[in-house]
Parts: structure tokens; sequence; C-alpha cells
């Protein structure tokens, strides 16, 4: 208990801690020893043997969780009101009148507010781990920021705060506790997406608060059936349960999971937090707030599977795998390219926890952990690009491997992480595939799942490749102010998320104990040839014949896959009807 407690105040107090720090030494000495603590404490809780823990709150915790859930909510109805923001008002008003009905049907319930098992510790690894690296990355990024140095150290506050948050969340087994963590995420990113102040930051914010009020609604409607139907306000409790409207209530509890995964048609507010610093990119994405939506329907999983519910989850996550790798094909800002395609790779994750057996809830465990570190890698190194460079589009990046070989390095990598062999994300797709086909001959409907894997990873190739052809192919006009010099404070986080890539890959295969593995070795060479590469691509050039032989420049950034107006309507109504679907299939299931 002692142990787990340190995940949810040592946060805190670093976040107090670079409040008052105003000397640069301090705030790296207080996150530099923050983060090291708290990873190595959830390495610890990863290998001791470790039965479910269980956290039960007093009748003054509970009281004061009420007020800070009012408190929060009202804050939502301010900024409605100040900014004039409808959605937001009406939302968190409605949000009110359901919070005051679940707890007015409240009975005498006794049970564990928080438990602490496997999944949990799972989710520790990343949130600390690669969470703690992009804090550590926040503060030289912030360095460059023209803002006062009270918000620079208040960003990371935010940011430490946050990962206190996140611990919590997923210790949540009371249903209203986890209510009240999924809306503090949402003050998260609507603090940290607002930050700059600018009226497009500004307009993102709210965009992102209202759009995850929804989620808080729908989870509100969840708990109610909770309650009034099964006398219970815990996720245990009510898992065990059978019959009555409990599909329903599940139902409901996915879709604030869809919601926070920005699942089509939700997938504008993850997109624009873009706008947002580059850490709060890569938190967002990798670390942290996306992640409760394939967390969420793992928790639900063993009452999903084989329902048709979970399939309805199936289904639109895998559909939602290659709707998203496709329109990220039309995407030319970097930042948005690894957006949609953590919205593809989320809506992969659902799909398999809500198949529900338990192979494939443990790739999805699998895709969760490794995606983490390659998209943290990916959007740390788009930060560097931006501050060194202020290169943000793919359009204007070509050649940018001959100029900087260390990003582009990096970049690289982080590919190489999510599409080759042996990286977690590939052999998780491979395994995906053989479990899925395993299983078609008693539900055949998952020939549509084994098919949205193969066509959405092969887009996501595509896209990652179009990308790394732009970065490797002949130089620019792009030209640098002095040699390519990555400052420490980005440098230091790049290497230790490259590192972890390597020895989680280099885990996998000892663990498989499977010599053919071994072969799988070799992309892992790609990057330490990348300046040869560079260097060698210098004297080619793409000839057609039919042109006489006459050079003909060739940039895979200018090619795009833009869908048509009327394609991207059907795309995003038909995730919508998707969304209703699943409250329709909790009532008939």
């Amino acid at each position: 208990m002692e142990l787990v407690s340190v995940l949810v105040f040592l946060p805190v107090v670093a976040a107090l801690l670079m409040l008052v720090s105003r000397a640069e030494q301090l705030q790296y000495l207080v996150v530099t020893v923050t983060v090291l603590i708290l990873s190595l404490l959830c390495v610890y809780l990863l290998f001791i043997p470790l039965q479910p823990v269980t956290f039960s709150f007093s009748h003054t915790l509970e009281t004061f969780l009420i007020i800070a859930d009012v408190a929060l909510l009202l804050f939502f109805v301010q900024q409605g009101f100040r900014f004039k923001a409808n959605m937001v008002v009406g939302l968190a008003l409605l949000q009110l009148l359901l919070y005051g009905l679940a707890e007015a049907s409240l009975g005498d319930y006794s049970g564990a507010a928080m438990i602490v098992d496997r999944l949990s510790i799972l989710m520790f690894l990343i949130i600390n781990i690669v969470g703690g690296i992009i804090v550590f990355y926040a503060l030289r990024y912030m360095a460059d920021e023209a803002m006062n140095a009270f918000r620079k150290r208040l960003f990371t506050a935010y940011l430490l705060l946050f990962l206190s948050v996140m611990n919590m969340i997923v210790m949540a087994n009371s249903l209203l506790l986890f209510f009240f963590l999924f809306e503090m995420t949402t003050l998260a990113s609507y603090l940290l997406i607002g930050f700059r102040k600018d009226e497009l930051s500004q307009n993102n914010a709210l965009k992102a608060l209202w759009m995850n009020q929804v989620g808080g609604v729908v989870i509100l409607l969840g708990t109610i059936i909770a309650i009034t139907q099964f006398d219970t306000v815990y996720f245990d409790t009510l898992l065990a349960s059978s019959g009555g409207y409990l599909l329903l209530g599940l139902a409901l509890l996915s879709m604030a999971a869809l919601v926070k995964g920005a699942s089509l048609p939700f997938d504008s507010w993850l997109l624009g937090a873009m706008v947002a610093p580059t850490p709060v990119s890569a938190i967002l994405h990798s670390a942290t707030m996306v992640k409760i939506a394939p967390y969420l329907i793992l928790k639900l999983a063993p009452a999903l599977g084989g329902t048709l519910l979970g399939g309805v989850l199936a289904l639109g996550g895998a559909l939602g795998f290659v709707a998203a790798s496709y329109l990220a094909l039309s995407r030319s800002v970097f930042k948005e390219i690894l957006g949609y395609s953590t919205i593809a790779l989320l809506g992969l994750m659902m799909s398999l926890a809500a198949i529900g057996t338990e192979e494939s809830m443990m790739l999805a465990m699998a895709l969760i952990f490794f995606h983490a570190f390659s998209k943290a890698l990916l959007f740390l190194s788009a930060g560097v690009l931006e501050k060194s460079f202020h290169l943000k589009n793919i359009e204007v990046m070509k050649g940018l491997a001959h100029i900087a070989p260390r990003s582009v390095g990096y970049i690289m990598f982080g590919f190489i992480s999510l599409t080759l062999p042996p990286f977690g994300l590939f052999m998780g797709k491979l395994f995906a595939i053989e479990s899925v086909a395993a299983l078609m001959n008693e539900r055949p409907w998952l020939v549509v799942v084994l098919l949205a894997i193969i066509v959405g990873s092969a887009l996501l190739v595509l896209l990652y490749f179009k990308v790394a052809s732009a970065l490797l192919s002949k130089p620019s006009d792009i030209v640098p102010s002095e040699k390519e010099q990555i400052p420490f404070g980005f440098a230091l986080p790049l290497m230790l998320l490259t590192l972890v890539g390597i020895v989680t890959t280099v885990g996998f295969i000892l663990i498989q104990n499977d010599a053919y593995l071994t072969l799988f070795a070799v992309p892992l060479l790609f990057v330490a040839l990348l300046p040869w590469i560079a260097r060698t691509m210098e004297r080619f050039d793409r000839v057609k014949v039919y042109h006489c032989g006459e050079k003909e420049g060739f940039d895979a950034a200018l090619f795009y896959f833009e869908p048509s107006p009327k394609t991207a309507q059907v795309i995003y109504w038909g995730f919508t009807l998707i969304f209703g679907a699943v409250a329709l299939a909790g009532v008939l299931s």
C-alpha cells in the first residue's frame, strides 16, 4: 500500500516543488529524482509476486470527493460561460444533474474504491517511465517558449500532476471515482492544449473539453444503471453480475472509452491538441490520456467476450484502424500524421480487447506497451525538428537526413519499431492475425477484423514510407545555421526511449526462446547505417526512360491520398452510426 501511494503523492509533491524552484538546476534535480523513483518503483512492482491490493475510502474522503467533483463541474460551467461555449455549459450542467441523481441513489455499499492488479502495473510502467521521460524533455522544450518563468514551471507542474491523476485512474474500482478522475484528465487536456492562450489554442481546448464531457455523461449514465439495477458502484461487482441491463451499462462505459481514445468521429479533439507545446502531444498520445481507452475496454473485456456488444466494439475498432490509417495519408503536418496513426492503433487495441479471449487481451496489452515508447520517441523527435529547424510540414523536410542525421535517425528508429520485426508492434499484429484467424470457425464475422488488421497495417507502412522517403531523399534548400547539435535536454530522452525500445525487443526475443526470431533483428542494423545510406543517396536521381534521360526529382512527401468530401462525410457519418450502435448493442444483448 505504501509503495503504491508513492505513485500518487510523489508527483504532487514534485509539482509543488517545481512551482517554487527558480533555479534551473534545482528544477532538473526535482524532475530527475522524481522520474527515477517512479520508474524504479514500477519496475519493482512488475517483478515481485503481487496479489490484487485493495483500498477503501473513509466517509471523510468520500465527502471530499463529492465536493471536488461538484467544484470541477462548476468550473467547466464557468469556463463555458466565459468563452461563450454553449456545448461546454450544457454538458457540464447535464453532468451535475446526473451526478446528483447517482449520489442520491447510492445505498450503503461496501467495497474497494481502488484495486491494484497486473493491468494497473502495466499502465504504471507506461505512465511513469514514458510520462516521466516526457516531463524531463519538457524542461528543455519550455526554455525556448516566449512566456514568463513562472508559466514555464507551471507547465511542468501540470504534467507532473497529470501523472498522479493517471496513476489513480488505472487503480479506480469505484465508478464515481473513475468518473471524477476521467474528468480530471479532461481538465488536464483543457489546460494543456490551451496553455499558450492564443485564440486557436483556446478554441481547440474548448473542443477537447466538450467532446470529453460526452464521455463523462455516458459514464454517469452507466453508473446510474449499476446503482439502480445491480446495487453497486464498483467495477468488480458489476462485472460479476449478469442479466438485466448489465450490457447496456457496459456499453455506456465503452462509449466513454471511444470518446477518450479520439475514435472517429471524435478524432478532432486529439488532432487539435497539436497546437499545444510538443510535450502535450507526446503525453496525450503515448503515455497517458488516450491509453485510458484500451485500458477501459480491457477492464470490461471479461464481460464483453462473445456478446453482441463485444462484436460491435471489435468491428468498430478494426474499421477505425483502417479509416484512421487512410485519413493519415492525406496529412502533411508531421504531428498530425503521428496523431492519426495513434488513433488507428488505438482502434486496433480496443478491437482486440473487445474480442475478449485471453490471448487477444494479452495482445492488446502488448500493443499498448510497445506503442507508448515508439510514439513518444516520434513525438519528441518532432519537437526537436520544430525547435531546431522550425519544421512541421513534411513537404519542406526533403533531404533532412543529410542535414540532421541524428534527428532523422531517431525518427527512422521510431518508424522501424512500429512496422518491422522483431519489434512489439509488428509481432503483436502478426500474432493478432493468427489469433483472430483461429477464432473464425466459431465467430465468422471476425473475417472483417482479420482483413482490417492486414489492410490497416499496410496503410500504416505506406504512411511511414511516405515520410521516410522524404527525409532520406536528395538534399533540398534547407540550410542549417550550424552543424546539427541536439541539446542534452532533448538528446537524453530520445536516447532513453530508443534504448528502452531495444531492451524490450531483446527481452521479447529471449522470453520467446526462438532462435529464428534472432533473424528478425536485421532491421536494427538499418539505424546504424543511416548516415552511410544518406551519403550514398546523394549520387542518385530518379530518371524516367520516356523523358529522354533528363533528371526528374521525386518527392514521396508530395503524394497524397485525399478522400473526396463525399467520402470523408460517409466515413464520419458511418462511425457516428457505429458509436450509436454500441448503445443499441447494449440494449439488444
